[in-house]
């Protein structure tokens, strides 16, 4: 075990990694993004002697994570705390899923920590960790009430909305679900990717078929029971069903991570696409930019770092400012 090269090996996760997209477990983007920093990864282990997959030590991970970049003034400077997030990120999931194919029974990420990216209390997930989310939440015999608190999280809901989602409120022919809001969120569209769609979709058929005509239409809902119960018992059962996913993909023990770091990951995503906190704060139905960025981990004040394309397999970055 460890013997295998480690191209080979990377080939075959990435084939785990494009059917996971083609469930809507990963999103095409995230496929290519983690795609490019894989191969980076290849040739900068291959450039320090580390051709097989055994060879990559923890401190080439290291290395690697940690690689300063160029400026667009061709200045050397040090990561960005994000770039090196992404790629401890990408490392640990790759190592799992080599370890899940059984090529290898070590992470050489394990134990390299790093600055934490938000100041404040929660932090959202990480992509490989909504990607994880996504994975452990498929429902296997029947759509679960887990699966679908996860699909509106990672849709921009918060716990106080997802409760209240019923089949009423999903629109498949545009992808979208209705959030009725809060006293602190606006009510809202929010857009859903394949993967949320057709858990969504799924979990209403299973809904509708197992009401089997005991609870009015209004009543049904995606992600709790239909019982009876005030919004904080509602918000409860979302929580907790949140928190055991959490717990599933090995996050139950950090303290930062919490329900809201779902949602607060819909809300990351929606300001990488589009560069715009408003855009984030929009999606999140939240009217305060400031309460927005806290929540996502957005720092007003520094610039944003971005990879291009490396040379040597050393990666390189870009600053640009938001």
């Amino acid at each position: 075990m460890g013997e295998e090269l480690l191209d080979e090996t990377v080939a075959r996760v990435l084939e785990v990694w494009a059917a996971m997209a083609a469930r809507g477990e990963m999103s095409p983007q995230t496929l290519s993004r983690f795609s490019q920093l894989l191969d980076r990864f290849v040739r900068f282990a291959r450039a320090r002697g580390a051709v097989e997959l055994g060879a990559v030590t923890p401190g080439i991970a290291a290395m690697f994570v940690d690689a300063h970049g160029h400026t667009r003034q061709a200045l050397v400077a040090p990561a960005a705390p994000a770039t090196r997030h992404l790629r401890r990120s990408v490392l640990r999931m790759f190592y799992t899923t080599a370890r899940e194919l059984g090529l290898t029974d070590t992470d050489p990420t394990y134990g390299l920590e790093l600055p934490p990216r938000t100041t404040g209390g929660t932090r959202p997930l990480s992509e490989d960790e909504a990607v994880a989310l996504r994975h452990a939440s498929e429902f296997t015999e029947r759509p679960t009430r887990h699966a679908a608190a996860a699909a509106l999280a990672l849709a921009g809901g918060f716990s106080g909305e997802i409760g209240h989602v019923g089949p009423r409120h999903l629109d498949v022919a545009r992808a979208r679900v209705w959030l009725h809001g809060s006293t602190k969120t606006t009510p809202r569209w929010c857009p859903l990717d394949t993967w949320g769609l057709r858990v969504l979709t799924a979990r209403s058929e299973h809904v509708h078929a197992a009401a089997n005509s005991l609870y009015p239409q209004e009543a049904l809902r995606l992600a709790v029971s239909p019982r009876t119960g005030n919004d904080e018992q509602i918000q409860a059962r979302v929580c907790v069903a949140l928190r055991d996913l959490l717990k599933a993909i090995g996050l139950g023990a950090d303290k930062r991570v919490r329900p809201a770091s779902v949602t607060a990951y819909a809300g990351a995503e929606a300001l990488a696409a589009t560069g715009r906190i408003e855009a984030a704060a929009c999606l999140l139905g939240m009217s305060s930019l400031d309460s927005t960025a806290a929540l996502i981990g957005h720092d007003w004040r520094t610039a944003d770092t971005e990879e291009t394309t490396p040379k040597d397999g050393k990666p390189e970055e870009v600053r640009h400012a938001r």
